[in-house]
């Protein structure tokens, strides 16, 4: 059994049925228990998640959080207090779980996810991808957030997160301090609470694998000092696990106009039409 956790607010239900979709389609023979983490979301809006997934290969929790459990949390209209749900993953999660993925909703899963879940966390909080190659913006993210030396920034869509390591070590107060201190600072707030508290507890893993944008794919194709030739779409069929569509321009609107929607996410979003 993989255990998946989400966290979303009713804005996101449909994304989420295509990150769904593309995560059972991709790996047929797996089974997923999704934790459906929440503070607002109604009965139709499970019925809806239900409805994207065969049952039997996919169970869906819904684990609701009221809103005044974690006060100091920083929430915004574009970052809504339950992206930060992730971060305490451990203390809202049931207690028998070890690990958990977590995963955004707008993403898709293109091939098999289980060599991912299985990783040696190495005794890491979190396992994650940076999409920061410029240097430049790698020591901004540093001494903005108060990092460490040569710790490198994450996009915390993607994230294995060790429950059972967090659970005997994460301590909620120095968390909140944090997020007093630094609060001025918080521009991705629940991102960068995690690179700042926890960027020495967070093993980083190949955004080409399991966190690929379209923007890095591009940036790592125009890097001449990278380690390895320019990949294509092909190479992202075959080995790329996960298509994270962050940012600002996603396939299901109207201003998107890059490929890796229609390459990558139609297919899926199709299926549920």
């Amino acid at each position: 059994m993989i255990n998946i956790l989400v966290t979303l607010d009713h804005g996101y239900i449909e994304p989420l049925r295509v990150m769904l979709c593309s995560l059972c389609e991709s790996n047929p023979n797996s089974k997923f228990r999704v934790f459906v983490v929440h503070s607002s979301l109604k009965p139709e809006d499970f019925e809806r998640i239900h409805s994207a997934v065969v049952l039997e290969q996919c169970e869906i929790a819904d684990i609701f959080v009221p809103l005044d459990k974690f006060p100091p949390l920083p929430f915004s209209a574009r970052f809504p207090k339950e992206a930060c749900y992730r971060i305490l993953a451990a203390h809202i999660l049931p207690a028998d779980l070890d690990r958990v993925l977590y995963l955004d909703p707008d993403l898709v899963v293109i091939n098999n996810i289980e060599p991912l879940y299985n990783l040696d966390l190495e005794g890491n909080y979190f396992a994650a991808c940076s999409h920061a190659m410029i240097r430049p913006l790698q020591v901004y993210n540093r001494a903005r957030l108060h990092m460490e030396p040569k710790s490198l920034y994450i996009n915390s869509g993607i994230m294995l997160i060790n429950l059972a390591l967090l659970r005997k070590e994460q301590e909620l107060e120095p968390l909140y301090e944090y997020v007093q201190k630094y609060h001025r600072r918080l521009r991705f707030f629940d991102q960068d609470i995690l690179n700042g508290v926890y960027n020495r507890q967070t093993l980083y893993i190949n955004p080409l694998l399991y966190n690929l944008d379209e923007f890095y794919f591009k940036l790592f194709n125009l890097n001449p000092f990278k380690l390895k030739k320019n990949i294509d779409h092909k190479w992202v069929r075959e080995n790329t696990v996960i298509i994270h569509f962050c940012g600002e321009y996603k396939p299901w609107k109207e201003n998107y106009s890059g490929k890796f929607g229609k390459l990558f996410y139609e297919e899926f979003a199709d299926k549920l039409n």
